[in-house]
């Protein structure tokens, strides 16, 4: 915790202060409804309660997260915390809320039911203003021996999230720890990582325990009351008093939130309530976690998973014995699969209810497969390894949500016929050029200009169809063609978007921006033409001509403070969007200030590790692994990143110590 301070102090104290829901301290009343959220699934007292009760090994660990955070304040007296002048053991704790985007919950809905403070059933509909998810994602691939040229197992970890939130660190003690990887921020196990003996993955799963139920509510005698099984049960209330900046100071707003024995009320409909149920094993979670850290073989890791404390994850996985595996989810409740349950159902009734927790073993998953190697890239375990799973497709609807996302096409394609394969082979299979969405899309494209009747519109989108129609579907810094295949099919997906039914849930958005659900099918010839129009245009605004290649448009800036510019200086990525079925992927923004897009989201800590006598690996981080823009690590990393020439892990105490630039205590 010391040293993610040292790098990420302001993001480990955000991190804090976002659990704690106490963001409206430091931002002002416009983020009560965060702290709101937060407050309906955890509070301080709660925390204490868990903290109380956690096994002495976890409260250890918890006092040990407290002390490194404060020691870092203690001696860096120059450093002003925003709020938070010490943390205190049971903070760690409040780390369970689900996201309320995920939770298919809008802001505005949120919003309307409680800042607003409504305290009558509304009577008005539901809007429709959340925005589409960011298109992250994550691939994790492991590799059996008989894939390997060492005849070692191999495990390839490549989350993609928001840049610079990871930290890339190894963690050892006397009491038998040694693991490596990336933590989430803030937190003090590694989430994304490996030991000496096993490796683990977790790429981001639609299959999750958080399900909404449409309340009957019904008000007798000034108090509220819920329909269920034809009887009426009081909505519990809890009333909130949230402390926010202002100018002057600090003043305050009191908010009553309600509940059913589903969850906490969370938007309203013009006839509903709508609760949210979720599961929120916060000392479990914590626990397995960290025991997976610890995990020396197949048995002790499985024994960790069994806990099924985690909710969206999958879990790929790769062992010193030469094992692989991959589970389908974590924490997986039982329930109706006739349902719809993307959207709400009756909240009045037992038919709705959940009626257990599936088992580890029943989970969708494989084990040391025929074929010799697992991917999954946020998709559906289906093809898992690379052909259908004929016995796996009869499980109940909700444990399989994910769609095949053309990262996954991309995956199965590079693996299948990987033989043989060294680290840097894996490396390079991860940065293959091809995006199969051009191939699957642009098709759809020429034949509708092929279609069209307007001669002058024909004219003006000859040189950029001449172009799509010479393209190999492979992308490159030089490339025109996929300049213009990105920046359609970002067009083509903005008009999928629109024909959801509203409002559009997490999973139907996702599957759209992760390229799974992307469909030229309802989109006629002449739309699909407007779109490549508007892209000739927006390109010739800001390039004076759409003849622009990949790399002069998609580019890596890494600056320490403020908004991108095109004035600074930056690289050129050959990367694209996940949606176009990019293994290397690499989603970038204009700001409003540029003409040039910059990257915001993508591989972040990426890994490959193989499992041997001895423990070899190859990592990136993105841009470098230091924050201050003065240090040569602050962009050092940048070419091996752009390019796949990944560096060589010192897992070993003496390798560290005869590479290390500087070794010293904390405080020193």
């Amino acid at each position: 915790m010391y040293v993610q301070c040292e790098e990420f102090f302001d993001k480990v104290e955000n991190s804090l202060i976002t659990r704690l829901g106490r963001l409206s301290e430091i931002e002002g009343e416009s983020s009560i409804y965060k702290d709101l959220w937060t407050r309906l699934f955890i509070d301080s007292t709660k925390a204490v309660r868990f903290y109380k009760r956690s096994p002495l090994w976890l409260q250890k660990l918890c006092d040990a997260h407290a002390a490194g955070i404060n020691f870092y304040i203690i001696t860096h007296p120059a450093v002003k915390p925003k709020l938070l002048t010490r943390i205190e053991p049971w903070m760690i704790l409040m780390n369970n809320v689900p996201a309320m985007g995920g939770s298919n919950v809008s802001e505005a809905d949120f919003k309307a039911l409680y800042v607003k403070e409504a305290t009558q059933s509304p009577t008005g509909s539901r809007s429709f203003t959340a925005e589409p998810p960011k298109n992250d994602g994550s691939n994790g691939w492991a590799l059996a021996p008989s894939r390997t040229k060492s005849k070692k197992a191999m495990l390839f970890i490549n989350p993609h999230s928001e840049y610079y939130g990871r930290l890339e660190i190894q963690m050892v003690s006397e009491e038998g720890l040694n693991a490596y990887g990336a933590p989430f921020l803030g937190q003090f196990n590694i989430f994304q990582g490996f030991n000496e003996f096993c490796g683990w993955m977790h790429p981001v799963s639609l299959s999750d325990a958080k399900d909404l139920y449409a309340e009957q509510i019904e008000r007798k005698n000034g108090r509220l009351f819920y329909r269920y099984t034809g009887a009426l049960r009081l909505v519990d209330s809890t009333r909130h008093v949230l402390r926010y900046k202002t100018k002057d100071g600090f003043g305050t707003k009191n908010i009553v939130t309600y509940r059913t024995h589903h969850g906490p009320i969370v938007y309203a409909t013009a006839t509903r309530w709508i609760s949210l149920k979720t599961y929120e094993p916060n000392v479990d979670l914590l626990a397995m976690n960290w025991q997976k850290m610890k995990a020396r073989n197949l048995k002790e890791f499985t024994a960790a998973l069994n806990t099924r404390a985690m909710v969206g994850s999958n879990i790929v996985y790769a062992d010193k014995a030469g094992n692989i595996a991959y589970w389908h989810g974590n924490f997986v409740p039982k329930k109706n699969p006739l349902l719809d349950w993307k959207r709400p159902v009756d909240g009045t009734t037992t038919a709705t209810e959940w009626t257990g927790t599936h088992a580890l073993k029943e989970l969708p998953q494989y084990l040391n497969p025929a074929n010799g190697w697992i991917q999954n890239c946020n998709s559906t375990p289906l093809y898992g390894i690379g052909r259908l799973d004929t016995l796996m497709i009869k499980l109940p609807t909700y444990m399989l949500p994910d769609g095949h996302t053309p990262r996954a096409v991309h995956a199965v394609r590079v693996l299948t016929p990987l033989k043989n394969a060294t680290m840097d082979d894996v490396i390079s299979a991860s940065y293959d050029s091809y995006l199969p969405s051009g191939e699957r899309f642009i098709p759809s494209l020429i034949a509708a200009y092929n279609s069209i009747a307007n001669d002058s519109l024909r004219a003006k989108l000859a040189e950029p169809i001449e172009t799509l129609k010479k393209w190999d579907f492979r992308t490159d810094t030089n490339s025109v063609a996929t300049t213009l295949a990105v920046h359609w099919l970002e067009k083509i997906i903005q008009l999928d978007m629109a024909r959801l039914p509203k409002p559009a849930t997490t999973e139907e958005q996702y599957s759209l921006t992760n390229g799974a659900a992307i469909t030229t099918e309802f989109i006629s010839a002449q739309e699909q033409v407007t779109a490549l129009v508007q892209v000739v245009m927006d390109l010739e605004k800001d390039y004076g001509s759409c003849n622009v290649a990949w790399g002069a448009v998609n580019r890596f800036q890494r600056i320490a403070s403020g908004e991108p510019s095109d004035q600074k200086p930056s690289w050129a990525v050959p990367g694209t969007p996940g949606f176009m079925g990019s293994l290397n992927a690499y989603v970038s923004r204009k700001s409003p200030q540029t003409k040039k897009r910059y990257g915001i989201t993508g591989n972040t800590f990426v890994a490959v590790i193989e499992f041997g006598d001895r423990l070899n690996a190859k990592t990136i981080l993105t841009g470098g692994s230091s924050t201050d823009p003065s240090s040569p690590h602050f962009s050092d990393q940048v070419n091996g990143y752009i390019n796949g020439t990944y560096k060589d892990i010192f897992f070993y105490k003496k390798d560290v110590y005869q590479h290390a630039e500087k070794v010293y205590h904390p405080g020193e």
